[in-house]
């Protein structure tokens, strides 16, 4: 039997953020030492669906990780190559703010505050954010070529970090905290 995550998309018009998240477990998926970060999954991706500006993520069926938006591609400045020890996602969101409220608070907060006890400590980026055109949907060969350029030559409109965000137009951009507030009271 597969568990399959269906697709979440809400159809908005204008351009989108991309975010793509990437680490390396201490263990294999399977071990218990991660069994804490496992088993926060469902709650997280249940979080993600009911955060305000929330806009889509790829399939996935689980035992066979079969995930739409292309096959999972690892970054080049992590290896290049997918082993049973790490972990990526790749979702949609309205806005910088939305991404940053549902990453620092609720189920996926408290995760990110334990990370240490499940993922190799490193220097890489761990994540990556771009703007993608009204319709396009993101890859995982894009999200892992984005990563590798913010990797060789830090944040840009091209590529960048939460915390050193662009806008859609490729202008610096200041996240505006209080929208952050606003949008973190509808994270579970």
């Amino acid at each position: 039997m597969f568990l399959i995550i269906t697709p979440h998309y809400n159809g908005r018009m204008g351009k989108q953020l991309a975010f793509m998240t990437f680490g390396e477990l201490l263990e294999d998926y399977g071990h218990a030492t991660i069994e804490g970060f496992r088993s926060r999954a469902p709650g997280v991706f249940d979080a993600a669906d009911g955060t305000v500006g929330f806009v889509g993520r790829p399939a996935r069926i689980i035992e066979v990780d079969a995930p739409s938006w292309g096959e999972l591609v690892a970054p080049q400045c992590w290896g290049g190559e997918v082993t049973s020890r790490h972990v990526a996602t790749l979702s949609m969101w309205e806005s910088i703010e939305a991404v940053a409220a549902f990453a620092y608070n609720g189920a996926h907060g408290e995760a990110m505050r334990r990370r240490k006890d499940w993922f190799v400590p490193t220097n890489l980026p761990e994540q990556v954010a771009y703007w993608l055109e009204d319709g396009e949907l993101p890859s995982w060969e894009q999200a892992a070529s984005r990563m590798d350029h913010l990797h060789k030559h830090g944040p840009s409109g091209y590529a960048f970090l939460i915390r050193s965000s662009f806008d859609e137009h490729g202008s610096p951009y200041k996240l505006d905290v209080q929208k952050v507030k606003l949008i973190a009271t509808s994270v579970k």
